[in-house]
This record gives C-alpha cells, structure tokens and sequence, in this order.
C-alpha cells in the first residue's frame, strides 16, 4: 500500500512538472500575442483556447487504431519511475493526395526543423492523410525515404473536421492544407493555413520551445 501511495505522489509531481511549464508558456504566449509582444506582423498562427486535445486530430494507424491517448487515458498508467517526456509534435494535415504544393510544404518543414539545431530532437513531425484512402504506394516509398523520421497517420475527414470544429477550431479540408502544434502534453494549441511562410512558423514553435522547459 505504501508502495502504490508513493507511486501515486511521485506521478502527481511528475505531471505538475509536465502541466505546469506548458500552461504557463501557453498563458505568456497569449499574453504576448495580445500584447504585442511578437512584433507587428499579423500573419501568425491562430492560437486555440482553450486548446484541443490530440485526440480530436483523430489520428491513427494503417489498421485504423488510434494513435495517441488523451492526457487523462496516459494520467491513469503514468509509471513515475520510468516517465519520459513526450516530444512537440509539429502535424501536417491534407485530404488530398500529396502533390506538389504539399510536398513543397513538408520539404520545408523538415528544413525547418533541421534549423532548430539542439531543439531539434524536442519536436517531432507527422503527416496526416485524411483523404479515406491508404497512401499509393509510390508516396509511401517516398515518404520512407525521403522523410524517414515523419511519422504517417491516418484519420477520417469528417471526424476530424468536426471534433475541431466542436472546439470552434473551423478548417477546410476540402481546399487548403494545415499545420497544428502539439505541446508535450497533448494540447493542440496552434494551427497555420496555407499563407502562413515557413518562417513565421518557425518564429512561433521558437517562442514557445523558448517558454516552455518540457519536451
């Protein structure tokens, strides 16, 4: 019994140390969206809040099982003795077969992650196909290749569309690709359109890698 209570003290310490940094980084960053504090430039992410949970991205795996659990599902089997922190996740999201304005984008996503140089490893990157039908095989290859370290998810249109929009997070699938952000604990706090540069996102995941200690 002791054995279980100091488990239990020691995982509740565990995720404040988790929670806390993210909230925290999450509050200054509004703030300082508010206040400013980026500088002028009106082409930023749109910042979610409150913000979403990775399931509602709805992604999972080629046999069609779901990819990442709520914080409260990995609360309830968090081995405090063994916790490692999850990683950023940086995710591609497209309805459409990968052409050449998406293949653009993920290019530069990768170069952009490569610029992050030490924080590199802090985020990882993913590629949702919510088109309804397995990648053609041609893609897949290339993805294997090319982009060894992205991971591929599946998720279907509809359901992802609109477990984002119940968080009045409102996309367009059928027209426009996007790029969301995933804190360490599972909050999908930002997301970018097709006008958003490489570059303004990047000034935004650098901000929030500098507020934040996790991941």
């Amino acid at each position: 019994m002791q054995d279980i209570t100091r488990s239990r003290i020691k995982a509740a310490i565990l995720l404040l140390v988790a929670f806390v940094p993210i909230t925290l980084a999450t509050i200054t960053y509004r703030n300082a969206v508010e206040n400013g504090g980026f500088g002028s430039t009106v082409n930023k992410g749109h910042l979610i809040l409150p913000p979403a949970d990775i399931t509602d991205l709805a992604m999972t795996d080629e046999a069609g099982q779901p990819m990442f659990r709520s914080f409260e599902e990995r609360e309830a089997e968090l081995d405090a003795d063994n916790y490692v922190p999850e990683p950023w996740l940086m995710v591609f999201v497209t309805a459409k077969e990968c052409d050449a304005v998406c293949e653009d984008r993920i290019h530069m996503l990768r170069q952009m992650h490569i610029t992050l140089q030490k924080n590199m490893p802090r985020v990882r990157r993913y590629y949702i196909n919510a088109t309804g039908n397995p990648l053609p095989e041609q893609t897949a290859e290339h993805f294997r290749v090319d982009y060894p370290s992205m991971g591929v998810a599946h998720a279907d249109k509809a359901t992802l569309v609109a477990r984002l929009a119940a968080k009045n997070v409102n996309i367009d699938l059928e027209n426009n690709n996007y790029v969301f952000f995933v804190d360490p604990v599972g909050n999908v706090m930002m997301y970018y359109e097709p006008h958003h540069t490489i570059e303004e996102i990047k000034a935004d995941l650098v901000k929030l890698l500098s507020l934040s200690s996790l991941g």
